[in-house]
């Protein structure tokens, strides 16, 4: 019960930044720095940015105050990230392919279950002593970072920086 309740505040905080995200940039009148960290339009990569930086975020944080205990801890954290991230692109993708439509309500619903991958992930990977190295975990975050600010400037013209709103099966 003790790691449950170890993850409840990081799940909500995480869910709770990663919504406020979703309209910052447009609150902010499409101000360019906040539409690095935050959604500037519905691609599925843009969407990505609402579980990346909120967990960044709270990271540095966590980090910062003596939360983070050491290099596995990160490494946990960032293997939880990379999962998270990934269920999010696999289930809106297969969930999209079996009914052919766009539902706002089961998209909603799949950012909350991929942020409650990222933790559980995170707790596997801390009990299972899995460990890319400090070095290597560091670096993942600053190249996701990096790449989420080139591919914010600059989508590449593929399926996942496609915004989905103007897609006619939104419903």
């Amino acid at each position: 019960m003790s790691n449950i309740r170890k993850y409840i505040f990081p799940y909500i905080f995480v869910c709770t930044l990663g919504v406020l995200f979703h309209f910052t940039y447009d609150l902010s009148g499409a101000n360019f720095v906040v539409g690095l960290f935050s959604a500037v339009n519905e691609s599925t990569w843009e969407h990505l940015k609402l579980l990346f930086f909120p967990l960044l975020i709270l990271t540095i944080i966590q980090g910062r105050t003596g939360l983070a205990k050491d290099a596995d801890w990160l490494c946990a954290r960032t293997l939880g990230m990379l999962v998270g991230m990934a269920v999010i692109v696999v289930a809106f993708y297969t969930l999209w392919g079996i009914t052919g439509r766009l539902i706002d309500v089961i998209n909603i619903a799949l950012y909350f279950i991929g942020v409650f991958f990222v933790f559980w992930t995170q707790e596997k990977a801390s009990r299972e002593m899995i460990s890319l190295g400090a070095s290597t975990c560091i670096g993942i975050w600053i190249g996701l970072t990096i790449l989420f600010v080139i591919f914010t400037i600059h989508a590449p013209n593929l399926g996942l920086f496609y915004d989905l709103q103007s897609h006619p099966k939104s419903i």
